[in-house]
């Protein structure tokens, strides 16, 4: 069994990061237009990958299919994203970043690479790898554990475990 205390420590200085990082989104993520939900923007940078239909995107952020409809509605409306018919079924829809929202994500990239090297800058590239790594091979275990995809149960309990059960 790991060391409860350092793992006590780990969430806190997670939760630390998340807040940090929630501040620093909501103010990169206004726009001329108004503000705009952190979530769609989340839906943006997924679709730079690829095009998806709304359903799988909504699976890929681990969110309501209606909250995602909402926030591809935003986004399509700031031209940011449209709807095209799927060349494979012409009765799916697919969402498709326009060549503003491809803008949209590198300019928001841009922001974050600058913000990181700053906060970062007295580490070396072996220590950034290092870390990339221990993050990554952690939040694959606990993606499996805690936050399953939707639909799915995880192999914690947390309502037993709040109650005292094992």
């Amino acid at each position: 069994m790991l060391d409860q205390s350092a793992i006590d420590e780990l969430f806190d200085v997670l939760a630390r990061y998340v807040r940090i990082r929630d501040r620093a989104v909501h103010t990169t993520f206004k726009t001329p237009d108004g503000e705009v939900e952190t979530a769609a923007f989340k839906g943006l940078f997924h679709l730079y990958k690829q095009p998806m239909r709304s359903r799988e995107l909504a699976e890929s952020l681990n969110a309501d299919p209606s909250t995602v409809s909402r926030h591809v509605a935003q986004l399509v409306d700031m031209g940011l994203v449209r709807r095209e018919a799927d060349p494979d079924d012409g009765r799916a829809i697919l969402l498709v970043i326009t060549d503003a929202g491809r803008a949209r994500v590198e300019a928001m990239r841009q922001v974050r690479r600058t913000a990181m090297d700053r906060a970062m800058s007295d580490w070396t590239d072996d220590e950034l790898w290092t870390l990339v790594g221990l993050l990554g091979r952690f939040v694959d275990a606990a993606e499996t554990v805690l936050a399953p995809p939707c639909g799915k149960t995880g192999l914690v309990d947390g309502e037993a475990l709040v109650k005292g059960q094992k």
